[in-house]
């Protein structure tokens, strides 16, 4: 009885991840808790299973650092440095905790739990159609579909009709829904074909994800699917050396983003002048980051506190490309983890994109270098949107992460049964 309820929480997480986020991006996070929930019994009844995979280096390295990163957001309103709000940065840390705990029963589940890819890549194949169904229809429509999503959830009222109401609606109220799930349907997609190891299936199929993307405005999953094309290119040439490069890569870059991003931000300056949207995005995005990390000498190794800038309510930044007052939070985690919870956040980040590329080198080749690129698009990700501290964010990644895991760690054996 345990098992299928393990199956069954896996199943609906690969069903449901890539579409869900349009219909309710914070269901993300009650999918997880579900997931988590009804991984419970099996991981319980099993717990020789469960020991088994903690002795891996790959998975006691991903949890420590998930679990630390989790301690510091718990512990962080004590040194906060905005004691006034400290009780609001306590509630948001609890938060924040719900959902990263979810990860330990679920990677635990994925690596310990036999025969689970068929059914991870059906599923996950099934709410990928679902997905793109979802997509072309209402960008046919001219996002019908979005668009009445918008009037349930700000709790319109509607006097002249749904529909009249719904058209009104100009694309701001409504288009961040879209590029969010877009980001999610992408990482789905490269999951699926991680998983199933085809080769240069991956490159084409993030091709033919690209050329939908850019008919929104979701530049986050434009810039990972060009991210995830490169890296697999580079990792399939180059091997187990390649995994390696951008471990070191990825690694010294959170270890030394407080000095990277000024230094970047300083050479757009000098070379670029704003004068096209892509111009003006990088400058802006470049300008907020280098904002943030120019805070981080002031605490240093333990931080600010969690969600600082956002409790912050100012923006310290000059303001010539980003104009608001406030910085609701970051975008990104290579800043924001150093902002918030210092040295000490940074290298439980390090730990957990060691375990990340330590699990990718055991793969065969092609499988590897699609993981590796994968991994590149999450960071990618993580690094160019929302908060670090985002519940369903958060939880999103902990189930790809579980699903591409549960799909990989028994192929080989399943291919042979």
């Amino acid at each position: 009885m345990t098992r299928p309820l393990a199956l069954t929480g896996l199943g609906l997480s690969a069903f449901l991840i890539p579409w869900l986020a349009f219909v309710a991006d914070r269901g993300i996070a009650w999918l997880a808790g579900a997931a988590a929930i009804l991984s419970l019994p099996w991981l319980l009844k099993h717990r020789g299973a469960v020991a088994s995979v903690l002795s891996h280096r790959a998975v006691r390295l991903g949890l420590g650092g998930l679990l630390a990163i989790m301690v510091l957001g718990l512990l962080s309103p004590l040194w906060s440095a905005l004691p006034a709000q400290s009780e609001r940065m306590q509630e948001l840390a609890i938060r924040s905790a719900m959902a990263i705990v979810t990860g330990v029963p679920l990677v635990l589940l994925a690596a310990a739990l036999p025969g689970a890819r068929r059914l991870v890549v059906r599923a996950i194949a099934a709410g990928i159609a679902v997905g793109v169904a979802i997509a072309l229809f209402d960008l046919l429509s001219d996002h019908m579909l979005l668009r009445i999503r918008t009037v349930y959830s700000r709790n319109l009222e509607t006097p002249d009709g749904l529909l009249a109401t719904a058209w009104a609606l100009t694309p701001d109220l409504f288009m961040a829904r879209f590029n969010d799930f877009w980001v999610v349907m992408t990482l789905a997609v490269a999951s699926l074909v991680a998983i199933m190891r085809p080769g240069w299936v991956f490159p084409l199929a993030l091709l033919l994800v690209l050329s939908l993307s850019f008919m929104t405005i979701s530049e986050t999953s434009q810039l990972i699917g060009v991210i995830g094309i490169l890296v697999y290119a580079f990792c399939h040439f180059t091997r187990q050396a390649g995994v390696l490069v951008m471990f070191c890569l990825t690694a010294g870059f959170m270890l030394l983003s407080p000095l990277a991003f000024p230094a970047i931000n300083a050479v757009l300056l000098a070379s670029l002048d704003g004068s096209n949207l892509l111009e003006f995005k990088l400058l802006e995005r470049f300008e907020i980051w280098t904002a943030v990390v120019e805070t981080v000498r002031d605490h240093p190794v333990l931080g600010h506190g969690l969600e600082f800038e956002r409790l912050n309510a100012t923006y310290s930044g000059p303001g010539d490309y980003y104009k608001m007052d406030h910085l609701w939070h970051p975008h990104s985690i290579f800043a924001q983890v150093w902002q918030d919870v210092g040295l000490l956040g940074a290298l439980a980040a390090v730990m957990m994109i060691a375990a990340l590329h330590l699990a990718a080198l055991r793969l065969p080749n092609r499988q590897r270098a699609a993981t590796t690129a994968l991994i590149a698009m999450g960071l990618g990700a993580f690094g160019a949107a929302h908060s670090i501290w985002l519940g369903w964010w958060i939880c999103m990644f902990i189930l790809i992460a579980t699903l591409v895991i549960a799909g990989t760690r028994h192929g080989h054996q399943e291919a042979r049964t």
